[in-house]
């Protein structure tokens, strides 16, 4: 397989290089500021042209790539493409064609291509097959009370709190009451963390390298709070430039702890609780974020209010979290007046 910095690997030494037959531009991928952009898009047009060896061997230039080799590969997708042979999500497959479309108007400036051959198909509706699994609210509250409570000892008496439980707790209280998304919160720095007409804000650069500003809840200021002051108390002084949450411990380099918590670890500590209160059911760091958007269309915020607050760029993605069942009698139908 080609090599490709984006998904891992070597790092190229030149641009263009050879990719699966077919000239690759690392310049293309540079334009995208945000890593987790540039790998998406990476594996999505490895996966591609792996697909057109395997199935169109005499295709060597992009200029013979025509509507009909995308379209089949549309419905590859569509049927098959996903994980062990499962069919992907219609938002999947929308996203994939869009990151070929991309490419391609990238190789029609670079003259490798006279058009677009991903213009034209028609894309799926973006429908969530498996909706996101969010909590509802004494799900939540039984969430925080499990880590309030720290571990118990083998008479199933409570113990004092350890310090992985404040860390969890500042960390989850953040993601519940925040909506941010995961790499958005292992990303703040403590400067992020700041007060702005008395009101505790966090700044965070979001999807897009969009800078965003986020008030936040007391509750979270709290945990937050109570957190810092465990680190003070560590002798572990956090400054502006320093990772706000940072782990406890690091059994390979013990002195080496003012670093960022793995993307790992955050999922691990989700899953421990959510075993905790008996959920039945897989959560994720993203779960929150579902929660939180959940919440608020419950608690009767205008779709469009919460579209700007979890930094969506269109309010279609917003409608995909609302879960709300609409009953007849909440019908506008009575509101008519004539």
């Amino acid at each position: 397989m080609p090599h490709n910095k984006y998904m891992g690997q070597t790092q190229l030494k030149e641009s263009p290089v050879t990719f699966y037959g077919y000239t690759y531009y690392e310049e293309f991928f540079e334009n995208f500021t945000s890593i987790n952009t540039r790998k998406s898009y990476a594996s999505d047009l490895s996966k591609f042209f792996l697909f057109l060896t395997e199935n169109f061997k005499n295709l060597k230039k992009y200029n013979s790539i025509e509507r009909k080799h995308i379209i089949t590969y549309r419905n590859y997708l569509s049927e098959t493409g996903g994980h062990d042979g499962n069919p992907c999500a219609p938002k999947t497959v929308a996203r994939k064609l869009a990151a070929l479309s991309s490419y391609f108007d990238f190789l029609v400036e670079k003259d490798e291509c006279k058009f677009n051959p991903v213009g034209s198909v028609k894309r799926p509706r973006r429908e969530v097959l498996k909706p996101t699994q969010a909590l509802n609210t004494e799900q939540v509250r039984a969430l925080f009370a499990a880590i309030v409570q720290g571990e118990v000892n083998e008479h199933g008496e409570a113990m004092e709190r350890t310090p992985s439980s404040i860390l969890h707790r500042a960390l989850m209280v953040t993601f519940f009451t925040t909506g941010l998304r995961k790499s958005e919160i292992l990303n703040l720095k403590l400067r992020h963390y700041r007060e702005i007409n008395d009101d505790k804000v966090i700044e965070y650069i979001g999807k897009g390298a969009k800078v965003g500003q986020k008030l936040i809840h007391p509750m979270c200021e709290e945990a937050i709070q109570e957190y810092l002051s465990w680190m003070k108390s560590q002798g572990r002084e956090v400054g502006p430039e320093d990772w706000l949450f940072q782990p406890t411990r690091n059994p390979s380099d013990p002195k080496n702890l003012n670093k960022p918590l793995n993307p790992r670890t955050i999922n691990e500590i989700i899953d421990k609780y959510a075993k905790k209160i008996g959920l039945n059911f897989k959560i994720s760091p993203h779960s929150a974020r579902a929660t939180f958007i959940g919440e608020l269309l419950d608690a009767g915020v205008d779709i469009y209010s919460v579209a700007r607050e979890v930094n969506h760029s269109s309010v279609k993605t917003t409608q995909e979290y609302d879960k709300r069942r609409r009953r007849i009698k909440d019908s506008p139908i009575g509101k008519l007046r004539y």
